[in-house]
């Protein structure tokens, strides 16, 4: 199974099996993770996850569960060759990974589906789903846990974009160069929670349904992939969200699909009007952060072909959005989320 920096496996198995904490084997199989040392060495990463898990599924989404292995444990360091050992100089003493095993969750990817206004409104208003269910889950491992693919690691990329093109880095510079007025004056009057980190295209699912008159109906119900989930701005959650729609929608105008993203979300969370001015920033910082630590991993890794994923359709997205002003932006939006709204009653 892909992954940016671990390694996942989905695996099936026989229903005879020797763990006493076992007590139905999952028809769909596992996924055995196995995360990388950097991450597998935060204090506490795995316990918080783990309990965010546990704390989705009670609240009726579709998320893996964790496995007890034969210590009665959900997960165990254990010293596991990586693809990308050689990158892990900075870790004192032994290289241990993190290893869990997860109920493999059935469906496939948004990214697999043609994108359309109703797929677009699905997907905003799961993470709308995902943000309501979170507002009481609280850990320690969340707020003490540094995720470089944060809001408030934005301005690290300036670190990073050695090797970018001349026009690629302006570009890159003049949403940076926003980032004091725009985030970081406003971070404290932004709301917050646990969020995921991470809702793309390739972490969400949906399920092919069939009605009696075998139509087949979409359904947005499944999220994976929990390794960026942390103490943080909810609006950066959506943003990131919002870009991953732009990224890959080829149906319509991406700015007008991810109008629809947003309108699904708002269909059930409000919006401060604060956090509705710097939408607009969020999703410009995720493009770029994607776009800047992908190119610069890729350098580092060139065998990694999934590094580039972004790069396809990202620089021309990201100068696409940051060519239109914030006002005729949310203008845009405010009419799709009007129009959908007047056509769906």
């Amino acid at each position: 199974m892909v992954s940016f920096d671990d390694q996942n496996f989905h695996i099936k198995v026989a229903k005879e099996h020797h763990n006493p904490y076992i007590s139905q084997i999952s028809d769909d199989g596992y996924t055995l993770k196995i995360t990388n040392a950097v991450r597998s060495a935060i204090e506490g990463n795995f316990d918080s996850i783990h309990a965010g898990l546990f704390h989705l599924n009670k609240k009726g989404i579709r998320a893996p569960l964790p496995i007890q292995n034969l210590d009665g444990k959900t997960w165990k360091m254990e010293k596991v060759p990586l693809l990308n050992e050689e990158d892990l100089c900075s870790i004192s003493g032994p290289k241990l990974c993190g290893v869990h095993l997860l109920t493999f969750i059935s469906g496939i990817p948004v990214s697999t589906q043609e994108y359309t206004t109703d797929i677009l409104h699905d997907w905003g208003l799961f993470l709308a789903r995902f943000h309501n269910a979170v507002q009481d889950l609280d850990h320690p491992g969340f707020r003490a846990k540094k995720i470089f693919w944060s809001l408030e690691y934005i301005p690290e990329l300036r670190n990073l974009m050695e090797g970018l093109e001349d026009d690629r880095k302006k570009l890159v510079l003049s949403v940076l160069d926003k980032y004091p007025s725009e985030i970081e004056k406003n971070m404290c009057h932004l709301s917050k929670g646990i969020i995921h980190g991470d809702f793309n295209e390739n972490n969400v699912l949906v399920q092919l349904k069939s009605t009696e008159g075998d139509a087949k109906v979409v359904s947005v119900d499944g999220v994976l992939d929990f390794e960026d989930m942390h103490y943080g701005t909810y609006v950066w959650d959506l943003g990131v969200m919002l870009a991953y729609t732009l990224l890959d929608c080829k149906t319509m105008d991406p700015l007008e699909g991810a109008g629809y993203a947003l309108a699904g979300y708002l269909s059930l969370r409000s919006l401060s009007s604060l956090e509705i001015s710097v939408l607009k920033t969020c999703i410009e910082s995720r493009l770029c952060q994607s776009l800047v630590v992908c190119a610069y991993s890729y350098r580092t890794d060139p065998k990694n072909s999934y590094l580039l994923t972004s790069a396809k359709n990202g620089w021309s997205r990201l100068e696409q959005i940051c060519s239109i002003s914030n006002e005729d932006l949310l203008q845009k939006w405010k009419e799709i989320q009007e129009n959908y709204v007047s056509k769906n009653v």
